[in-house]
C-alpha cells in the first residue's frame, strides 16, 4: 500500500485499485466503482453498449429483481447513481459510514452480476431512445455532437455516448452479456472511498468480491489513434431559430504535461464572465447572451471547443469577432492582471471542490484512470501557479492554428 499526503492506495493481486481518503469529522462516505471504458472503447456495432449496459445494471441483479434493487438504493438513503461517458463508466453514492460495506455490496453485485433479463432489455431500449430523442432536440448538445463527428470522423470518440439507434434496436441480451463480460475482464477498475472510511476494509472487501483473471493493460489490443480534421462547415436545419457557431481546435491529453496550461488558456480565452470571448462578444458588442469555451482532455488527445448561438444576421460578425480574440490572445498573450486572475479563480474552484467529498472521491479516480498517480491538492496549485504566459500563448497558438468552424443556421423558409 502507498500513501500519499491525502489518499491511500493499493493495487490488489486481482487487479483493481483501491483509493481512499479518510476526512476526518464525517459520518458519511462518498463510494464508487469505476470502470476504464466508455463510447470509445466499443465496437462500431456496439455504439450505445456502454449506456444500454449501465441502465441495465440498475434493472436487477441475480439475487435481487429490479424492485428489491431500488428498495435496497432508497434504504441507504437513494443517493446511488451512475454516468457513462467517452472513456468511463462510473457507479456511485454517498451513503452513512455504517452502511459502507452495504451500498459496497450493492453497487458490485450490479456490475458483477446483472439480471440481463430479455423484458428489461426491450423496455430499456425504448428508455434510452427516449433520452436520445430528448437530446436531438436540444439543438445546441445536438450542433456540438455534430462538431465531433466532423473532427474525429469514423473514429469512435465522434459516436455518441447515447448511441445510434440501429445499434440499440438490434442489441440482444447475448450480444449485451458477451459485452459486460467482455468489459469485466480489460477495463481498469477502481475502488474509491472518501469520508469516514478505514481504506483495509475496502480492500479486503474489492479482494473478496472482484475476481482475479482480469487481462493486463499489455494484453488488451490499443484503440485506432484519433486524427482531428480541421476545416470549415455550414449546415442548415429546421429548427434553429437563430446560428449557432461551434468551432474546435485539437487539445492534449490529461497526462500531457502542457495539460494545465491548456486549462488556464480556456479559462482566459472564454472560462468565464471575466474572459476574453465574453467580455468583447457579449458585453461589448451584445452578439449573444451565451458565449464559452470548454476543454476535454482525454487519455490520448483531447478537443477544445467555442460556442455562440447568435442572430443569424450577426452570425459573420460573431465569427469575426471570435477570429479577433484568438488573433489577440494568440499574438499578445495574456496580461500579468488575467494571469493573476484566472489562477486565482482556478486555485478558488479547486479549493472549493475539496470541501465536497463526492468531488474529492471523483477528482482522486480521475487521477488515477488517467495519469496512474494521485496528485494533492498542494501540489497541483504548485503547478498551477508554474506555468507563464508564455505556456498559455503557446498552447493557444498551437491549438487554434488548426481549427474547426462550425455553423448551423435556420433553414431558408420559402418566399
Amino acid at each position: 500500500m502507498n500513501r500519499t499526503m491525502e489518499a491511500s492506495v493499493t493495487t490488489l493481486d486481482n487487479g483493481v485499485v483501491v483509493l481512499s481518503e479518510r476526512l476526518p469529522g464525517r459520518q458519511s462516505v462518498a463510494l464508487s466503482l469505476t470502470l476504464g471504458n466508455g463510447s470509445r472503447d466499443q465496437q462500431a456495432d456496439e455504439n450505445g453498449f456502454a449506456h444500454l449496459l449501465e441502465h441495465m445494471l440498475f434493472k436487477g441483479s441475480t439475487e435481487r429483481d429490479g424492485d428489491a434493487l431500488n428498495a435496497a438504493m432508497e434504504s441507504l438513503g437513494g443517493t446511488i447513481n451512475a454516468f457513462t461517458d467517452r472513456e468511463s463508466t462510473v457507479f456511485h453514492g454517498t451513503v452513512l459510514a455504517e452502511d459502507a460495506q452495504e451500498a459496497f455490496v450493492l453497487l458490485s453485485e450490479m456490475l458483477l452480476r446483472p439480471r440481463l433479463a430479455h423484458g428489461d432489455l426491450r423496455l430499456e431500449k425504448q428508455v434510452v431512445a427516449q433520452e436520445a430523442a430528448m437530446a436531438a432536440e436540444d439543438l445546441e448538445d445536438w450542433v456540438q455532437e455534430r462538431a465531433l463527428l466532423e473532427i474525429w470522423g469514423e473514429h469512435p470518440l465522434a459516436w455518441p455516448v447515447l448511441g445510434k439507434a440501429q445499434c440499440i434496436r438490434t442489441a440482444s441480451r447475448k450480444r449485451l452479456q458477451a459485452y459486460h463480460e467482455r468489459v469485466l475482464a480489460e477495463a481498469p477498475l477502481i475502488v474509491t472511498a472518501v469520508g469516514d472510511v478505514v481504506h483495509e476494509q475496502y480492500c479486503e472487501w474489492a479482494q473478496h468480491v472482484f475476481p482475479g483473471g482480469r487481462r493486463p493493460p499489455s494484453a488488451v489490443t490499443p484503440p485506432a489513434q484519433p486524427r482531428f480534421r480541421s476545416g470549415k462547415k455550414s449546415i442548415r436545419r429546421a429548427e434553429a431559430r437563430q446560428a449557432h457557431l461551434v468551432w474546435m481546435a485539437p487539445a492534449c491529453a490529461v497526462e500531457s504535461p502542457d495539460y494545465l496550461a491548456h486549462v488556464l488558456a480556456n479559462a482566459i480565452l472564454g472560462g468565464g464572465t471575466a474572459s476574453y470571448l465574453f467580455r468583447e462578444l457579449r458585453e461589448r458588442r451584445g452578439l449573444a447572451y451565451q458565449v464559452f469555451s470548454h476543454l476535454d482532455a482525454l487519455r490520448d488527445c483531447g478537443e477544445w471547443s467555442l460556442y455562440i448561438a447568435t442572430p443569424e444576421e450577426k452570425a459573420r460578425e460573431a465569427g469575426k469577432a471570435m477570429a479577433e480574440v484568438l488573433t489577440q490572445l494568440t499574438q499578445e498573450g495574456p496580461s500579468p492582471a488575467e494571469m493573476h486572475w484566472a489562477k486565482r479563480s482556478l486555485r478558488i474552484q479547486l479549493l472549493l471542490g475539496q470541501e465536497d467529498a463526492e468531488l474529492r472521491m471523483s477528482r482522486l479516480a480521475r487521477q488515477w484512470l488517467y495519469l496512474g498517480r494521485l496528485l494533492s491538492a498542494e501540489t497541483s496549485l504548485q503547478q498551477l501557479e508554474a506555468v507563464d504566459a508564455a505556456a498559455v500563448r503557446r498552447v493557444l497558438g498551437a491549438a487554434w492554428e488548426h481549427r474547426f468552424e462550425l455553423s448551423c443556421l435556420p433553414s431558408r423558409r420559402p418566399g
